[in-house]
């Protein structure tokens, strides 16, 4: 028999999460307990892809994980934004992401979602459902199982955005080139192998921690994050909603 969080049976799920728009494809597989909100979710994310917890964010559930415009147009939505008091409660297609379990949210008719990050950059994330297995361990860590290719930076413009600067970095003639050496780093490479280091402390007091030949990131110097733009902290722990932000109050379900 598996563990129970109230009356609900927790399993371990395998997912596989892609950056849309990426190619070679970026990728990373966790496994996570079913327990898990989406907005834990939401961090596991922010850490396995280097992401900076720094943007808005929210995940569309299409009806039966379809990925159709029209699905996508009745996708229900997920966030942390508190009520909007100029546009009041939360619509009928939109509910807290700290409240959904991701067990419940993944059934046999949905195995696939999208997070998108960065309502500006854009950043979407496919996240399939590749197994499920019984006996989760709601005292259980999230773990990193694989991944593919280098993720981008923060507040480069989205995929087209990184992808001008992989070029430009690789094209010492490009007149964007020494920005893009002093934001990316003159290592950098894109199709970098990850490796993954399960025992390092991290999300929660335990995840594993990512690890790679080139680390250490840097902010882009030229031009900083906008304040309406900023939202949590990054680190381990929950941090608390991100102020109401009408601008993304107003992006609809797509």
């Amino acid at each position: 028999m598996g563990t129970h969080l109230g009356r609900y049976l927790l399993e371990q799920l395998t997912l596989k999460i892609t950056l849309a728009g990426s190619d070679p494809k970026i990728w990373r597989r966790v496994e996570v307990h079913s327990g898990l909100t989406l907005h834990d979710l939401h961090h596991v994310i922010q850490r396995v892809f280097d992401w900076t917890d720094s943007h808005l964010y929210h995940f569309l559930v299409p009806p039966g994980g379809k990925l159709t415009r029209a699905a996508l147009r009745d996708a229900k939505r997920y966030h942390v934004l508190p009520p909007d008091p100029i546009f009041g409660d939360e619509e009928a297609s939109e509910s807290p992401a700290d409240e959904a379990l991701i067990g419940r949210i993944f059934t046999p008719e949905c195995k696939q979602i999208i997070y998108e990050y960065d309502f500006g950059d854009s950043w979407e994330h496919l996240v399939k459902l590749e197994k499920r297995s019984p006996r989760g361990d709601p005292g259980g860590v999230p773990r990193c199982l694989a991944g593919q290719n280098a993720a981008p930076r923060d507040d480069m413009g989205g995929i087209p955005g990184y992808y001008r600067y992989v070029q430009a970095l690789r094209d010492a003639t490009h007149e964007m080139h020494d920005e893009a050496s002093d934001w990316l780093g003159q290592d950098f490479d894109p199709a970098l192998r990850w490796r993954w280091d399960l025992r390092s402390p991290g999300f929660r007091g335990g995840m594993g921690r990512l690890t790679a030949q080139h680390r250490h990131r840097r902010r882009r110097p030229s031009r900083g994050m906008l304040p309406a733009q900023k939202g949590s902290a990054r680190g381990g722990t929950l941090p608390p909603a991100p102020p109401a932000a009408s601008s993304a109050r107003q992006r609809s379900s797509r």
